[in-house]
C-alpha cells in the first residue's frame, strides 16, 4: 500500500497533474503578457490537445510532437541529470572534506586543511556569486557553442550557485552531528576517516548516511532551479533543447502551440528528475519520505 501511495502521489498528482496545471498556467501567464486575445487562448488550448494526441499538423506549426519530445530528451534531460550528478559529487566531497579536517583541528591540532578549506569556500563563494549567464558567456568564448555537456552541466552548476548551496546544506548538516553522542562514540571506533569521500566504514561516511534523509529531499527540491538552469545554458550555446525551442517559439509570429508543448515537455523533464530522487529517497527512507516531501 505505501508503495502504491506513492505512485500515486509522484506520478499523477506531481508528475501527471503538475505538467498539465503547470502548462496552462505559464502558457497563460505568457499569452496575459503579450497581450494576446481571447481567440488566442483557444488556439493554444486546441494545439495542447493535438499535441496531448499527437495530431499536430506539421506544415501548419512547424513541429511535431515526436520532435520536442526528442529534443527534451536528447539535451534537457540528459544536460539536467549530469547537473545533478555534479551537484551531488562537489556537495559530498566538500562536506567530506570539511568534517573531517575540522574534526582534526579539534582533536590533534592539524589545521593546515582548514586553511585550505577557507580557500575552497571563497572561490566558491566567489564562482557562485557571478551571474549564470556571465559565467556560460566567459565558457562559450573559450570554448564555442561546441562545448561538451559535462562541461556545461559543471559550470551551470558552478556559476549557479547549486552546488555552492547543496554544499552548504550537507555540509551544515554533517557538522551538526559531529558533537551528538552517537558521532563521537563512532570517532572512537578506530575506523579511517574519510577525507576525500564519505565511502561505507568512514568517519564521514557514517555522518553522510546519517544525513542522508534530510539532504535528498533538498535535492528533490532544487531540480525546479536546476532545470531552469539548464535551459539558460541551453539557449547560450544554441543546444537544440527546450530552452531553444521556448526561445524561437516566443520570438516566432506564430509559435503558440510550440510554446505550450515545449513548455509541458520541460516540466515533464522536470517531474521526472524529481521522480528519480523522490524514488531514491522512498527504497532507502520510506518513513523519511513520509515526513518530507
Amino acid at each position: 500500500m505505501r508503495f502504491l501511495r506513492f505512485l500515486l502521489k509522484e506520478l499523477v498528482i506531481h508528475g501527471i497533474l503538475f505538467a498539465l496545471i503547470g502548462t496552462v498556467v505559464l502558457s497563460s501567464l505568457y499569452l496575459i503578457a503579450t497581450g494576446e486575445e481571447a481567440s488566442g487562448y483557444l488556439r493554444a488550448l486546441k494545439g495542447f490537445g493535438l499535441f496531448l494526441t499527437g495530431q499536430v499538423n506539421t506544415a501548419k506549426v512547424g513541429f511535431s510532437s515526436g520532435a520536442i519530445i526528442r529534443s527534451g530528451a536528447a539535451v534537457t534531460l540528459p544536460l539536467a541529470l549530469i547537473a545533478l550528478l555534479v551537484i551531488i559529487l562537489i556537495s559530498v566531497v566538500c562536506s567530506s572534506y570539511s568534517v573531517t579536517t575540522r574534526y582534526m583541528a579539534l582533536h590533534f591540532e592539524k589545521k593546515t586543511s582548514v586553511y585550505a578549506e577557507k580557500i575552497i569556500n571563497g572561490i566558491a563563494a566567489v564562482l557562485a556569486a557571478i551571474p549564470l549567464f556571465v559565467g556560460l558567456m566567459i565558457i562559450y568564448s573559450i570554448a564555442g557553442r561546441y562545448c561538451p555537456l559535462p562541461v556545461v552541466a559543471i559550470v551551470t552548476v558552478l556559476f549557479g550557485g547549486l552546488s555552492w548551496d547543496a554544499t552548504n546544506f550537507l555540509k551544515t548538516d554533517m557538522l551538526a552531528q559531529v558533537s551528538q553522542t552517537h558521532a563521537i562514540v563512532f570517532s572512537t571506533l578506530g575506523r579511517p576517516m574519510g577525507k576525500l569521500f564519505p565511502s561505507q566504514g568512514t568517519y564521514s561516511g557514517y555522518l553522510f548516511q546519517a544525513s542522508l534523509p534530510r539532504f535528498i529531499p533538498y535535492v528533490a527540491g532544487k531540480v525546479p532551479a536546476i532545470i531552469g538552469s539548464i535551459t539558460i545554458a541551453e539557449i547560450a550555446f544554441s543546444f537544440p533543447g527546450l530552452g531553444k525551442t521556448l526561445i524561437d517559439a516566443m520570438k516566432a509570429l506564430n509559435g503558440t502551440d510550440t510554446l505550450v508543448a515545449s513548455v509541458f515537455v520541460l516540466l515533464c523533464v522536470n517531474a521526472f528528475v524529481s521522480l528519480i530522487v523522490k524514488g531514491i529517497l522512498f527504497m532507502f527512507y520510506p518513513r523519511w519520505y513520509e515526513k518530507a516531501i
